[in-house]
């Protein structure tokens, strides 16, 4: 099934690349013809360049011997062995992650980005490949599902100040008390030691602290806000955009992005994915 895929994906790009033999000459010379695309430039020059974020595990860091290892790291290795190319990765971060791009300095990005019209101005997006969200963290056998389960006097939650999850938590357990931190290191410590009832924060990082935990911490299925992570591609190139939604669709569909997931965040997706092909 595996090698299926990738022999189907890699047809596809060499079909298109195919089809466009017969563009005029003038639109090809132009560079804005099909046969001059982004997907066609990376088969050519065997080497996909992506833009990783690295800064923090299990979305993308280093091995022992400074590799870069990662969910998004292997989602940028899958689709480099996919189209049969050597993957060179960059180390982005928030401010420069867009910028890599329409530099050309690289040609994808996976960055752990959410995709939003704001951005969409300047680059385009694929389908989400991850989705993150807020999500409740609690004590491994303790019966909270739901915030609202701790919406009564004598319970106690660890927020930081001006988060999504401090703003869950007046409005849903008001009732509660309210214990601030600076960092969701110290969120999960206060947990531990039982001076917390249940803390609220993203997703990626609720999902590692529960699977690292063994069996220690608990987070509930349920997820409170839902943000698309996508990959980043350049502006306007529509051909290089439809094949990394058919490549991520695949991804999903086939089981392998549940399977990366669980590697790396060691429990199944919170989140439902879209898979049109």
């Amino acid at each position: 099934m595996k090698r299926l895929l990738k022999v189907a994906l890699t047809l596809m790009a060499i079909c298109a690349l195919a089809s466009c033999g017969g563009a005029p000459k003038d639109k090809q010379a132009s560079g804005k013809g099909a046969a001059n695309g982004k997907l066609q430039a990376i088969m050519a020059a065997g080497v996909l360049k992506a833009g990783i974020s690295l800064s923090g595990m299990p979305i993308g860091g280093h091995d022992d011997k400074g590799n870069p290892i990662g969910y998004d790291v292997d989602f940028a290795k899958k689709m480099a062995d996919t189209l049969n190319v050597k993957l060179e990765v960059t180390d982005v971060n928030g401010e420069t992650r867009i910028a890599a791009l329409t530099s050309g300095r690289v040609d994808i990005v996976f960055a752990n980005m959410t995709g939003t019209l704001e951005r969409a101005k300047l680059i385009d997006f694929s389908i989400p490949y991850l989705r993150a969200g807020i999500k409740m963290l609690v004590r491994g056998g303790a019966p909270y599902k739901t915030i609202e389960d701790l919406n009564a006097a004598g319970k106690k939650i660890a927020v930081a100040r001006g988060t999504t999850g401090e703003d869950l938590t007046t409005k849903f357990a008001a009732k509660a008390e309210i214990v601030y931190v600076n960092d969701f290191t110290a969120q999960v410590l206060l947990l531990k030691q039982s001076k917390v009832d249940a803390t609220f924060e993203d997703s990626t990082l609720i999902d590692f602290a529960a699977g690292d935990s063994a069996g220690k911490l608990y987070a509930p299925p349920k997820l409170y806000t839902s943000d698309p992570i996508c990959v980043g591609l350049p502006k306007g190139d529509i051909e290089y955009v439809r094949w990394v939604d058919m490549f991520v669709s695949w991804m999903i569909s086939s089981g392998w992005q549940s399977q990366t997931y669980e590697k790396w965040w060691k429990t199944a997706p919170t989140a439902t994915f879209a898979a049109p092909w």
